[in-house]
C-alpha cells in the first residue's frame, strides 16, 4: 500500500511539473536549437537572429549568452560580443567549463578590430600590409588585427592608392578613399602598354634578324682558300 501511494505521488510530481512547464522556456530552447545550427552552418546572420530571440525569452540562462558572443565574433562586432561574454560570465561559477573558452573569445576581441573600406569608384581590390587582395570596396566587415596597417586600392584605369591606417580595436574602423583616374596625358614613356609594345618588336626583330641571317648563311656558296686567297 505504502508503494502504491509513492507511486502515485511520483506521478502527481510529473503530472505538476507538465502542467506547470514554461512555454517561454521551450520557445526559448527551440530558438536556440536553430541559431545554434545556423551557427555551425555559417549563417551568422540568422543565428544571431534566432540566439537573441532566445536570449530575450530566458534572460537569467547563460547559454545564450554564450552564443549570442561568438555569433557577434564572427560578425566582427566585438563590442557587442563583448557585453554578452560578461553577461554569460557573470551568470557562471568560475569552475564552469565553458569559462575558458568565452575568456579566450575575450582576449580575440580585445586584439581585434573590425575595418570595412569603400572607395569613389568602387570595385577596387583591397590589399593589407602588401599581401594578396582580401575584398573588393565596398568591403564587408573584416576582422583585423588592431594597429596600424597600410592599405593599398587598385583599380584597373585608376592610380593606386596606398595609405597608412590605424585600425581601434573592438570597434569598427571605417575608411573612404577617392581614387584618381589615370591621365591620358601621361608622357609617352611612363604608359605600361608603350613598353609592352616595344618589347614585342624588339622581339620580332630580333627573331627576323636571326631568321635572315641563318637563310641567309644557307645560301651563301662555301669558301675555299689556298696559296692564291679564298675564293668561292
Amino acid at each position: 500500500m505504502t508503494a502504491r501511494v509513492a507511486w502515485i505521488a511520483v506521478v502527481a510530481q510529473l503530472a505538476t511539473t507538465v502542467v506547470h512547464a514554461d512555454p517561454a522556456e521551450d520557445r526559448a530552447l527551440a530558438h536556440l536549437d536553430r541559431g545554434v545550427a545556423a551557427f555551425r552552418a555559417g549563417d551568422f546572420a540568422q543565428a544571431r537572429a534566432e540566439i537573441a530571440e532566445a536570449q530575450r525569452l530566458v534572460p537569467d540562462r547563460p547559454n545564450p549568452y554564450r552564443w549570442l558572443a561568438m555569433t557577434e565574433v564572427e560578425l566582427g562586432d566585438c563590442r557587442s560580443a563583448l557585453v554578452n561574454i560578461e553577461s554569460f560570465l557573470s551568470r557562471v561559477p568560475a569552475g564552469d567549463p565553458r569559462v575558458a573558452e568565452v575568456i579566450a573569445l575575450r582576449g580575440r576581441c580585445v586584439s581585434t578590430g573590425t575595418l570595412r573600406v569603400d572607395s569613389v569608384p568602387s570595385g577596387a581590390a583591397l590589399h593589407v600590409d602588401g599581401g594578396s587582395p582580401i575584398a573588393t570596396t565596398p568591403t564587408p566587415n573584416l576582422a583585423i588585427a588592431a594597429g596600424t596597417h597600410r592599405l593599398t586600392l587598385a583599380k584597373p584605369g585608376y592610380v593606386a592608392l596606398e595609405a597608412p591606417l590605424e585600425v581601434r580595436a573592438t570597434g569598427v574602423t571605417y575608411a573612404r578613399y577617392e581614387l584618381i583616374a589615370e591621365r591620358a596625358d601621361r608622357p609617352v614613356y611612363r604608359r605600361w602598354w608603350l613598353w609592352a609594345a616595344a618589347g614585342a618588336v624588339a622581339i620580332t626583330a630580333a627573331g627576323l634578324t636571326y631568321a635572315l641571317t641563318r637563310d641567309g648563311d644557307a645560301r651563301l656558296p662555301p669558301v675555299t682558300c689556298d696559296a692564291t686567297g679564298c675564293h668561292p
